[in-house]
């Protein structure tokens, strides 16, 4: 089975890959970030947590304009559009999971220590297999195109496992809060501490969506080769 790197090479566009590659670093990059912010905030520094809240955003951008350029590149090389079109499915789940990062730093940065304090080892625990599934994504995707494609399979059952654990853990999570006493808090808080939850579990779901896509083009690329 050839690689995605020799598959390109034929077409000149191994920059394509390369670029989507830079990307999953980034990408791995945005999610380790919010990690951290997570971390600071139920630290109680929260002037830390601010700062690295604004790194995830600052990284959550420059995966878009990664995308963005593997997009034009794309509109501009000569592949099939069937080639075309799965890697720019593969760049934009890539950009999901930065995405809900992103989306989960956001909601953190308007709430308040107090009400979540409660979760903050759920919280934490569900973050860090979060975030070693997002390392086996870059992983992953460095794999498939360093040529060692047979173990690109074995990674991508490893996301899949563990974003089943993943959604164990937000269930509890959700059972948990639904458990807890909440009357003084205003349902804009509420609200928002539900989309921090949901948000932190969508991180782990694109993290497979991306991974299941891999796999896909792995196998054309093996074919075209």
């Amino acid at each position: 089975m050839g690689t995605l790197l020799e598959w390109f090479r034929t077409r000149r566009e191994a920059k394509i890959i390369r670029r989507i590659k830079e990307d999953g670093k980034k990408v791995y990059s945005c999610v380790a970030e919010f990690k951290d912010a997570l971390v600071l905030f139920f630290q109680g520094d929260l002037k830390a947590t601010k700062n690295s809240i604004q790194k995830v955003s600052k990284i959550e951008n420059e995966c878009d304009n990664l995308r963005r350029e593997v997009l034009s590149e794309l509109a501009r090389g000569e592949l099939s559009p069937k080639v075309r079109n799965d890697l720019a499915h593969l760049i934009n789940r890539l950009d999901r999971v930065a995405n809900s990062a992103n989306a989960a730093a956001r909601h953190l940065a308007i709430l308040d220590l107090t009400p979540l304090k409660p979760l903050a080892d759920a919280l934490l625990e569900m973050i860090d297999k979060t975030l070693e599934g997002a390392e086996i994504l870059r992983d992953t995707i460095e794999i498939e195109i360093e040529g060692a494609t047979k173990e690109v399979d074995a990674s991508i059952q490893k996301i899949n496992r563990i974003e089943h654990e993943v959604d164990q853990m937000h269930y509890k999570i959700l059972e948990q809060l639904n458990r807890m006493d909440y009357k003084d808090l205003s349902p804009f808080i509420a609200l928002n501490i539900y989309e921090l939850i949901e948000n932190i579990e969508s991180i782990s779901d694109a993290c497979e969506e991306t991974a299941d896509f891999v796999k896909i083009i792995n196998l054309v690329s093996g074919k075209n080769v």
